[in-house]
């Protein structure tokens, strides 16, 4: 984890619960180099309110209930994108909203880690039951403070959890640049003490470029197939697969820009045999002539001569054999 930023093409609800969609969603995190593909599981009527979601349908735009209910993945839908994902060499995964849905993850489907979104993240009693399951777990505090953040944390490796991720990330679709916070990932990384990656929702992918270099050590994406589809909030702020694999190209990139840089590269040295400059005469010098500053000038390439920086090694001291203009002079033209 803490070698490799980790990848995460997020499949969320942009199927619209069609298993044909969101098996395409597996081929594409495959093909952008993405590490790893996550779902959602949930049961609708364990996660809505059947009469509140009708009664506030009015003033929350949609009725919940049933919006959710059309995009709901079958256990056996989920079953056979695992075997899609495994075989396409990716981390299936996927975020349970609900009981039944996190024991299916974490017994049947065998699931190598969970993730808890930001709207069960200060649920404690269903944080517990997810870190009963003894398995990583990745949490998004897109709805929590730092203070609650902190508590799920705890809580989560009290309860259990053998390694915590936690996410930043801000629950507005899409998320405008002013609301992006980056400055907390290096918050969350020294209130916490784990890994901290990025959940985003920003148009774009700019955004999560900036989080890698302030540190984090995962970036979350959804994925889209089109940007315009009115069928989820999450759109606006996806990629299309192209945009994916660009970005995970340039998140590879900058992981690489990040680390320290190989010891007497050939490329940095060639660069300094001709960008760097050499002590060269001013004009032409005599033999036994005294160097003086008003003697030398300072000029490319520098290969074979004495770098500008040691030029207080020659003044004062007598050459030894005349100088033409412009000809370097070392440590071996003065006695």
């Amino acid at each position: 984890m803490r070698d490799r930023v980790v990848v995460i093409c997020e499949a969320g609800v942009t199927n619209y619960g069609d298993p044909a969609l969101a098996a395409r969603q597996v081929d594409v995190a495959g093909d952008s180099g993405s590490d790893a593909v996550k779902f959602q599981a949930w049961k609708t009527e364990n996660l809505i309110s059947k009469p509140v979601a009708e009664r506030l349908s009015g003033e929350l735009g949609w009725n919940w209930f049933d919006r959710m209910a059309s995009r709901e993945l079958s256990e056996a839908e989920l079953l056979a994108l695992q075997e899609r994902a495994v075989g396409r060499g990716l981390l299936f995964f996927a975020t349970p909203h609900d009981d039944a849905s996190l024991d299916f993850l974490a017994d049947e489907l065998d699931a190598p880690c969970l993730k808890i979104g930001s709207g069960e993240a200060s649920n404690w009693r269903f944080l517990r039951r997810v870190a009963a399951a003894r398995k990583p777990v990745m949490i998004a505090f897109g709805l929590q403070d730092d203070d609650e953040a902190r508590r799920a944390v705890e809580l989560l490796r009290e309860a259990g959890a053998p390694e915590v991720i936690a996410f930043h990330t801000v629950s507005v679709y899409p998320t405008p640049p002013e609301l992006a916070a980056l400055d907390r990932i290096p918050r969350l990384a020294e209130l916490l003490d784990v890994p901290i990656g990025i959940s985003d929702h920003t148009v774009g992918w700019h955004i999560p470029l900036a989080a890698v270099a302030l540190g984090a050590r995962a970036v979350e994406k959804h994925l889209t197939f089109d940007k315009t589809d009115p069928r989820s909030l999450d759109n606006p702020g996806a990629l299309e697969p192209r945009e994916f694999a660009e970005m995970t190209r340039q998140i590879r990139e900058l992981e690489r820009a990040l680390r320290p840089p190989p010891e007497d590269d050939e490329r940095i040295t060639a660069a300094r045999d001709w960008a760097l400059q050499a002590v060269v005469a001013a004009r032409a010098l005599p033999e036994h002539h005294v160097l003086e500053a008003a003697d030398l000038a300072f000029k490319r390439p520098a290969r074979g001569g004495l770098p500008a920086s040691e030029v207080e090694r020659i003044l004062g001291r007598r050459l030894c054999r005349a100088i033409e203009l412009d000809e370097q002079i070392k440590l071996d033209d003065v006695d």
